[in-house]
Order: structure tokens, then C-alpha cells, then sequence
């Protein structure tokens, strides 16, 4: 007859005495020291990782090419031109003698003279001859473009402020341009000056 605590699975053993628990406990104690010494192993080696990503230069990383720098625009020249005189007033009964300067920022350009100037109907467009000059972009600025013009008369021994003035831009690009001259009383002499710009 087997004795209960030996082969009957039914009848629940015994406590051991703690002597023969030792080697178990030992071995639950090794398994756990090895999990810890993994776990702390792993640790170490995420943090080293995460070191060396921080101390990697920014250079490393890919950068965006920076985009081209534009050249800086380049100085021209060009010939800036009257093509046609459109007379709305010519600023007295019949024709009427006009002298024009043309300045370039401040700076004077040409000066012509254009006689017999008529705001009648068919006769209000004069072409002047010789009314040019040339003309200077500095980096590709555009250039003001100021007209005078006085009235021509006998009695006027000294030509004084102008009698019509106007003004306008012009930039490399530019092909025409035009630009009305008046007085402050339009009746005095009105004019819209067309231009022509041709590169050189």
C-alpha cells in the first residue's frame, strides 16, 4: 500500500522542508539577476544610441540647396527720342513758337525748339527733327523724365519759370512712353509728348 504523500495524486504534498526549496529559490533568483542585468543592458545601449544621434553635427543631415542668387541687374543705355508733339492747346489765336528741354533726372537732355504749333483740327501733330538724346539705366533703375516748355514771344526778354511742364518714367525695358505737358491753365499750352526708347 503506497503511502499517501508519496504516489496519490489526490492527496495534496506536503511542504518541503526549506533545505530541499533552496535550489529552486536559486534558480528563480538567477533567472531574475539575468532578466534585470538585460533589461539593464538594453537600457544602456538605448541611451548610447541616443547620445551619439544627439552629438551628430547638423551637417550630417541632409540640407536644401540654397536657391541661386539673382545677378545684380546690369547698368544700359538707351536713345530716348520725341516721335510726335499732340497739340491740345497751343496757348494763343492761330500758331504759337514753343521751346522744350527735356531733363533726365534733374539733369538736362536735349532742348529743341518747334515753331507754328496749331491745336486745329488735322494740324495738331508736329514731328520734331532733331529732339534725342541719350539716356543712362544706373543697375537697371528707371530714369524720371521731366519736360519743360516756354512760349515764345518777343516781349519775353528772359525765358523765367516754364509756361508747361510734365513728367514720367522710363526703364530699360521700356519702348514708349508718353507724357502730357501742361500748364496750370491748360489753355495756356497743353501738349502730350510721345516717346520712343531704343536700346543701344
Amino acid at each position: 500500500m503506497n503511502t499517501p504523500s508519496q504516489h496519490d495524486p489526490k492527496t495534496p504534498p506536503r511542504h518541503l522542508p526549506w533545505y530541499r526549496q533552496l535550489p529552486a529559490k536559486a534558480a528563480g533568483v538567477v533567472v531574475f539577476l539575468v532578466g534585470l542585468t538585460t533589461l539593464a543592458g538594453n537600457l544602456l545601449e538605448l541611451r548610447q544610441k541616443q547620445r551619439g544621434a544627439e552629438e551628430t553635427p547638423s551637417a550630417a543631415a541632409p540640407q536644401t540647396p540654397a536657391p541661386p542668387t539673382p545677378a545684380p541687374a546690369r547698368d544700359a543705355t538707351a536713345t530716348l527720342g520725341v516721335e510726335r508733339i499732340v497739340v491740345e492747346h497751343d496757348g494763343s489765336p492761330g500758331t504759337t513758337d514753343w521751346r522744350f528741354a527735356v531733363l533726365a533726372d534733374g539733369e538736362p537732355l536735349f532742348a529743341f525748339g518747334q515753331d507754328d504749333l496749331d491745336d486745329g483740327d488735322g494740324r495738331n501733330v508736329a514731328v520734331p527733327r532733331e529732339a534725342r538724346g541719350v539716356l543712362h539705366f544706373r543697375g537697371g533703375s528707371e530714369v524720371r523724365i521731366e519736360v519743360r516748355g516756354w512760349r515764345e514771344s518777343r516781349l519775353r526778354l528772359v525765358a523765367g519759370a516754364p509756361d508747361a511742364t510734365g513728367e514720367g518714367s522710363v526703364g530699360p525695358g521700356t519702348t514708349t512712353q508718353a507724357i502730357r505737358v501742361a500748364a496750370k491753365d491748360p489753355a495756356v499750352g497743353a501738349f502730350v509728348f510721345h516717346f520712343g526708347v531704343e536700346p543701344r
